[in-house]
């Protein structure tokens, strides 16, 4: 019993002292559970934060992956989504789609003279100019240091393009002042609507900046609207490059027919070398669509020599007759144009003299000073220069003065000139220009014994054109020479 009741009071002491301990615990246990919340609170919180963080970075870093950090408008890629996504809905619906492409004219201007800060702030102003014009349904895109682009939905025909793209021009030619400065810019315009036959948004923008560049060389600050001419063009442009890569690598079909020259005995006193090409599918390929392309493509050097050494190869079979080459402007980027074209002449055994430099006005905008020393140059090693198409350039008197020529070739359309004696007279002052600095005057696009006449009368020291012979290849120009041509020079005079 005594035992038992120990016990008992043991157990009572212990509890006892288990709810003093209590006591005396519940403090610091609510301390650590209100710290535990808090703590969890706090993190929480942060996660929150942390998460809400991210996902404003996550959009910012999508923003500025979909949109121009100068401008904020959309850029390629967003761009190129809106106008999937429209496509996608005009195959559902039939709901039209429309795409500008705009590239602003004399942007470089303002860029060199004003700076380029200039520069960015003009092309903020484009943009504020762009959003203006259209609805909240079009995608207004910068793609480019100074292109843009517009995707509009639901035009109402080409009608509504039209005044768009007039509405843009105008507002577009409205000064820009930048700090104490006025700006004055153009933009060029290419415009393309949806079609069953495009897929992809990027054979609409094919389109549209085919169009555009259209428009610039329609004289810039204007539109044009595409049509499936226009992909043609390009298709054949295409086709003509690659053409010629592969001629130039394989081949010798470029070829140089030969038209003479009639002086005023009615003999032959030259030939003009000029570039012939017959393509195998595409026929015949004028030297006008030949020339610009192969300069664009950088294939002119290569071209320019070896037509040049085929006119040096005709100068030897005809030691007696001087033979012309026609230069392109592009053959003077380098310093060592004129060496080369004596080492070719050296090659092929002919003097200098008897080969004959045509070049035009263009050459002498286009290089200036580098034009001049490359002419004096080659005139001191003996090669004639010649200017044609004198009378079209922008300054021909200007050029005379400037650069030393040893002859200059009139223009046809001196000849073409509807009064007779107002054509007289405007060759006259020409010749008389001529013969004044010691340069034989050459009138070409003789095609009437009418037009012979003006130029006789004139004073022309000879004349070439359809009168006397097309440009013929080698063999038919020695049939030629042997035929003795008639004296229609000596008998009009």
């Amino acid at each position: 019993m005594l035992t038992n009741f120990a016990t008992v009071s043991i157990v009572r002491e212990g509890t006892i002292s288990g709810i003093e301990l209590f006591r005396a615990i519940w403090p610091i246990s609510l301390t650590s559970a209100v710290a535990i919340v808090l703590v969890m609170s706090f993190l929480y919180r942060s996660l929150v934060e942390l998460v809400m963080e991210l996902e404003a970075r996550e959009a910012a870093a999508q923003h500025l992956a979909l949109h121009d950090q100068l401008t904020s408008l959309a850029n390629r890629a967003l761009l190129e989504d809106r106008l999937g996504q429209a496509l996608n809905r005009y195959r559902r619906t039939g709901e039209q789609v429309a795409l500008l492409m705009l590239d602003l004219d004399r942007f470089k201007q303002v860029n060199d003279t004003l700076g380029h800060n200039a520069g960015d702030k003009l092309v903020q102003e484009v943009g504020e100019r762009l959003r203006s014009l259209v609805r909240e349904t079009d995608t207004v895109a910068r793609i480019g240091g100074d292109e843009f682009a517009i995707v509009q939905i639901g035009p109402k025909g080409e009608a509504d393009i039209r005044r768009l793209c007039e509405r843009i021009i105008a507002i577009i030619r409205e000064p820009f002042v930048i700090g104490d400065r006025e700006a004055r810019v153009g933009v060029s315009i290419g415009a393309v609507f949806a079609s069953r036959d495009v897929s992809e948004a990027s054979e609409l923008l094919r389109k549209a900046d085919i169009t555009m560049y259209r428009a610039k060389a329609a004289g810039r600050d204007c539109f044009r609207i595409f049509t499936e001419a226009m992909d043609a063009d390009v298709q054949r442009r295409d086709r003509i490059e690659s053409s010629l890569r592969a001629e130039l690598r394989d081949g010798d079909g470029l070829q140089l027919y030969f038209q003479p020259l009639i002086g005023k005995a009615g003999t032959v006193v030259g030939l003009e070398g000029l570039l012939r090409w017959h393509h195998p599918t595409l026929g015949q390929i004028a030297p006008a669509e030949v020339i610009p392309i192969a300069e664009e493509c950088a294939l002119i050097d290569e071209i320019g020599l070896i037509l040049f050494r085929k006119a040096c190869a005709a100068a030897r079979r005809w030691p007696h007759l001087s033979v012309a080459v026609n230069l392109s402007p592009g053959q003077f980027r380098t310093a060592a144009f004129p060496s080369t074209l004596r080492r070719i002449a050296d090659e092929e055994g002919v003097e200098p003299r008897q080969i004959e430099l045509e070049i035009t006005e263009t050459l002498f905008i286009e290089h200036g000073s580098i034009c001049a020393q490359m002419m004096t140059e080659l005139r001191r090693d003996g090669f004639k220069v010649t200017l044609d198409d004198f009378g079209t350039g922008y300054s021909s008197l200007s050029s005379l003065r400037s650069f030393e020529v040893d002859k200059i070739k009139l223009d046809r359309s001196f000849i073409d000139v509807a009064s007779r004696d107002q054509s007289v007279a405007i060759i006259r002052a020409a010749v008389t220009l001529g013969h004044a600095m010691n340069l034989d005057v050459v009138a070409e696009g003789i095609s009437t014994i009418e037009e012979e006449q003006i130029a006789v009368e004139a004073g022309c020291d000879a004349l070439q054109g359809y009168l006397y012979a097309p440009a013929m290849p080698e063999d038919e120009i020695d049939t030629f020479l042997a035929a003795n041509p008639p004296a229609r020079i000596s008998n009009a005079a």
